[in-house]
């Protein structure tokens, strides 16, 4: 009898353990579920990084193309609605320069953006964009020259966020640097940093001042003979 007396107490703490360790994983669960349903349903992060990481201007064959990554670190879904290249030029009868989209392509097999817009970037998902058009020598050398120096290519996107809000990103990416005789040279990244996709921006020359860093693109132009 004594035996079982002694034995009885030590079942029930067991029991009690068993019991408070069910209780707790049962609202550990309970707490995970309700915390995905406030960040699935409830809480809502909106941000698309737009990064440029490749400007190359093979200028002797007039072909331009572009590599431009889209990261979306939010948890809803975004959408790139156009992504195009463009010059900073001056069109025929207008007072100031613009951004003058490039839209001829290279090829007729090869579309101007990889892969076609409009695009879903899922949440948590990256996308990587690259564009092929057509730039002529002539036409690049002859586009209105920065006060800076050189000719200007940059990047026009339009973007909705999942609220079905509209944005729009144009800012330089590169500046094809010319001679005396006004022939490109060579080119300089004239972007150092990750863009927001939900954001207006509108960006002219010379682009923004930062120092050569881990977001700055690669940027390769050749010379003209």
């Amino acid at each position: 009898m004594a035996d079982e007396n002694t034995s009885t107490p030590a079942l029930i703490r067991r029991f009690r353990f068993k019991t408070d360790l069910t209780v707790i994983l049962s609202l550990a669960a309970f707490s995970v579920s309700v915390l995905n349903f406030y960040r699935s349903y409830i809480y809502t992060k909106q941000q698309l990084d737009v990064t440029v990481t490749e400007v190359s201007y093979v200028t002797n064959q007039g072909e331009l193309y572009m590599t431009v990554a889209f990261a979306n670190g939010g948890n809803r879904e975004a959408a790139l609605l156009r992504l195009e290249p463009a010059l900073w030029s001056q069109r025929s009868g207008k007072p100031a320069p613009e951004w003058i989209p490039l839209v001829q392509k290279v090829d007729p097999e090869i579309p101007v953006t990889v892969p076609r817009t409009p695009i879903v970037i899922r949440a948590g998902g990256v996308e990587v964009v690259t564009l092929s058009v057509q730039l002529n020598a002539n036409d690049a050398e002859a586009a209105v020259p920065a006060p800076e120096g050189g000719v200007f290519l940059g990047i026009r996107a339009a973007t909705m966020n999942s609220d079905g809000n509209l944005y729009s990103v144009q800012h330089p990416v590169a500046r094809l640097v010319l001679d005396r005789e006004g022939r490109v040279q060579n080119a300089e990244a004239s972007i150092h940093r990750t863009l927001s996709g939900f954001a207006d921006v509108d960006a002219v020359p010379p682009g923004d001042l930062l120092q050569n860093n881990k977001k700055t693109p690669f940027v390769w132009a050749e010379r003209r003979y």
